[in-house]
């Protein structure tokens, strides 16, 4: 028995409509996944570097921390035995122990003489000062006789492994600083003990649970290893090679590339993850950390999950329309299932939306809104995962406390500024802002309070600037705001002056009335350096010379 045309053809639409769902399907899922995966891919990449940026600045915080430490008087009084060392080696003292109370990173912090073997002088924990019989001689440490042989300005960075005073064995990173006389001798040293887990710890507070953090040295040995038991420790086993179980690594290590993409298999206890790595340099010389963050593949395609089953509804209401209506469809519904065809050909092409019949009332229209639903769906979601990454790169550039430019932005937009001034032969103004006493602010009110107090200074500072100004927080309590284009350092103090005046007035914060006041430094281009880096340290300089003149005051570089 022969079939008619129309039996044929009808046979014909049924097997090209079930066809024409599978591809859609197939081809939606399809670029749906891989754009989730492409943007995690690149959200992971971007939240890794992020992290690592906030390593180094972190680690450059301790370090001026240590530098600005070891250019005290005390150190030196305390070393050369001057006849008001006791004082100062209470002083010392008190001051090693807030800055502990201060970071909680800080392990232990260590003034070392140069003579009796590098005898310690002072050594505070976190259990408080050790006493003087417990003191030891340090001559024969690598933190202790290679500090001693650098040259000033220079600053030593440990290896990251157990500390041998702790009887947990956390892992510890020493920073050393050499202590000199006006006469350019060495007296000794001081060293900074740094708890890595802690720092990390802090560190990865800002990123989602289930992201995994490693970390190797230099070497490729693991110190931070999410996948080893908790109770594990360094001790028990052989330490494990990162190179060894992703060969691919190796790139990294030896310098070849700064940031890898890669998937770690399955385990039993661990599913397939996604991860990135990137390399941190921690000073000046080779030495360098091998940063790593791993996200597990479900987390990234849970968002196409609910798009898996619309898209399965539509397949299985598709296919009943389509043996229910297949005569009417084969005379009649030609051009829209052409129509349908071309948008989700393009879709799945370059994302662009084509015409889709919507306005029909039968099924095709139905099927044809619910295509459009899942295409704008999908669209969305890329807006969204694009608008995460400006996010992320606007945490990476922006104080998250005030929104006022970070570290990062400011020394781009003071390099720039230079830049300009150079050649239009203009000069340039920084101030640099500390507050006084605002730990007794956080402890007699709060951090809330702390936090209120230190926005509404961000908002002040913003007052006496002009729109070409940028106003940005360092860090802690410390704000620095440059002045693009000013006619002399007259000008640049009198600015400063407004500034401390306005500082005067007690300020309204929860409905207490708190007296907030400041210690300021300035410093010119070209005047008092040519580069950032010189003109941010003397009016650092300056200020901390305001602090040390009794505070609540200005100084020049």
């Amino acid at each position: 028995m022969k079939l008619s045309l129309g039996n044929k053809l009808t046979v014909l639409l049924c097997l090209f409509g079930l066809l024409l769902s599978g591809l859609a399907s197939y081809y939606s899922l399809s670029s749906s996944k891989q754009i989730l995966i492409a943007a995690a891919k690149r959200d992971l990449l971007v939240a890794n570097q992020v992290l690592g940026r906030n390593l180094q600045i972190s680690l450059e915080n301790f370090a001026n921390d240590l530098k600005v430490l070891s250019t005290q008087s005390q150190p030196v009084d305390v070393l050369a035995d001057m006849p008001r060392s006791n004082k100062e080696f209470a002083e010392l003292t008190q001051l090693f122990t807030s800055m502990l109370n201060a970071h909680p990173e800080y392990q232990r912090i260590r003034l070392i003489d140069a003579k009796n073997h590098g005898l310690e002088r002072i050594n505070v924990d976190r259990h408080g000062p050790v006493s003087s019989s417990a003191l030891q001689e340090k001559g024969h440490f690598p933190y202790v006789f290679k500090t001693l042989k650098l040259v000033p300005g220079q600053q030593f960075f440990s290896e990251i492994a157990p500390s041998r005073l702790d009887p947990d064995k956390v892992l510890t990173l020493h920073i050393a600083s050499p202590i000199w006389t006006d006469d350019q001798q060495v007296l000794g040293l001081i060293v900074l003990s740094i708890n890595v887990k802690k720092l990390f710890n802090r560190l990865q507070r800002e990123l989602p649970d289930y992201y995994q953090l490693f970390l190797a040295n230099s070497q490729g040995e693991l110190l931070l290893n999410p996948e080893r038991n908790k109770s594990q420790t360094r001790s028990q086993g052989s330490s494990m090679m990162i190179q060894t179980q992703l060969p691919e690594l190796r790139a990294l290590l030896e310098g070849q590339s700064n940031n890898m993409l890669s998937i770690l298999p399955g385990k039993r206890e661990q599913p397939t993850r996604l991860a990135a790595f990137t390399t941190v340099s921690i000073e000046a010389e080779s030495k360098h950390l091998l940063l790593g963050l791993a996200v597990p593949e479900e987390h990234i395609l849970e968002a196409s999950r609910e798009l898996d089953q619309r898209l399965i509804q539509i397949i299985v209401v598709l296919s009943f329309i389509t043996l229910l209506l297949s005569l009417w469809l084969a005379r009649n519904m030609v051009r829209p299932l052409n129509q349908i065809s071309l948008a989700i050909a393009h879709f799945s092409k370059n994302l662009s939306l084509q015409p889709l019949p919507t306005e029909r009332g039968d099924e095709l229209g139905t099927l044809a809104r619910d295509i459009r639903a899942m295409q704008e769906k999908i669209l969305t979601q890329i807006v969204e995962l694009n608008t995460n990454q400006q996010e992320l790169q606007h945490m990476a550039h922006n104080d998250p406390l005030t929104g006022l430019p970070n570290r990062r932005l400011f020394f781009d937009r003071l390099q720039h500024a230079i830049s300009n001034a150079e050649r239009s032969g203009k000069l340039l103004g920084l101030l640099y802002v500390d507050l006084d006493h605002f730990k007794e602010i956080n402890d007699n009110h709060g951090y809330a309070t702390g936090d209120e107090v230190l926005g509404t200074v961000a908002h002040l500072l913003g007052s006496v600037t002009r729109s070409g100004d940028t106003v940005a927080r360092l860090g802690g309590d410390e704000f620095v705001i440059l002045f693009d284009e000013v006619e002399s350092r007259a000008t640049l103090l009198g600015i400063a002056q407004k500034l401390l005046a306005l500082l005067q007035n007690r300020l309204l914060i929860d409905g207490k009335d708190l007296q907030v006041r400041a210690s300021l430094g300035i410093s010119l281009y070209p005047q008092d350096g040519s580069d950032a880096q010189t003109l941010l340290q003397n009016a650092d300089r300056a200020m901390y010379s305001s602090k040390r003149n009794g505070r609540n005051t200005i100084t020049s570089a």
